[in-house]
């Protein structure tokens, strides 16, 4: 058991890097019998050559300006890491956003989807990555009919099972080019898909005057 809160590993919000590189090796841990908002969930993960993320299901307290009440407010990590010789290591910074759907309150509810087969994109973008840094990150949920998942980039598939608590999914990719995220019955069908990247606007351009350029 963890020293915080008595909650396993795995679950801790304090050793998320760590239950990060266990799914890579492993594949997603079984849900609990009991989930709780102070649990950090892992719920969906993706791996590319050269880097891989793993999506943390969270919670954080609201406290609403001039009232007194606190609100919980689900969220997700999108904790990245990248490859090293025969295993992964963890990226220094992670980044997160909000979410649309609380498994505690409402584990059925499929609301946010609103009647399509995949929904959300949310996540981070860099047209010029490092290497080991994934280009887009994308995220979001599917309905209970989607089995598969396939990322369409540069005339090439990568088809998988979807491995997901809760319709969680997310994927990575490593160049920053046109892609499509498909999700799949178990016959193949393409049920609904995703497209990007977004369009990022260059910066304006700065005209110095003549003698200063």
């Amino acid at each position: 058991m963890s020293d915080e809160g008595g909650l396993p590993p795995h679950l801790d919000p304090m050793h998320q890097k760590r239950a990060g590189l266990e799914v890579l090796d492993h594949g997603l841990p079984a849900l609990p019998d009991v989930l709780s908002y102070q649990m950090s969930v892992p719920v969906a993960f993706w791996k590319a050559a050269g880097c891989a993320v793993v999506l943390f299901l969270k919670y954080r307290r609201v406290l609403f300006p001039g009232d007194d009440a606190v609100a919980v407010r689900p969220g997700v990590t999108m904790g990245t890491f990248y490859r090293d010789g025969g295993g992964w290591v963890a990226h220094g910074w992670w980044g997160g956003t909000g979410w649309s759907h609380d498994p505690v309150a409402d584990p059925g509810s499929l609301c946010d989807l609103d009647g399509q087969a995949i929904a959300g994109g949310s996540g981070s973008h860099n047209p010029n990555p490092r290497p080991g840094f994934p280009a887009s990150v994308i995220a979001g949920r599917v309905s209970r009919a989607v089995t598969h998942l396939a990322l369409v980039q540069d005339d090439r598939e990568e088809r998988r099972e979807l491995q997901s608590h809760f319709g969680a999914w997310i994927v990575c990719t490593e160049k920053w080019s046109s892609y499509r995220v498909n999700a799949l019955d178990e016959t193949g069908t393409v049920l609904g898909c995703l497209t990007g990247p977004p369009q990022i606007p260059r910066p304006p351009s700065v005209h110095l005057p003549i003698g200063l350029a």
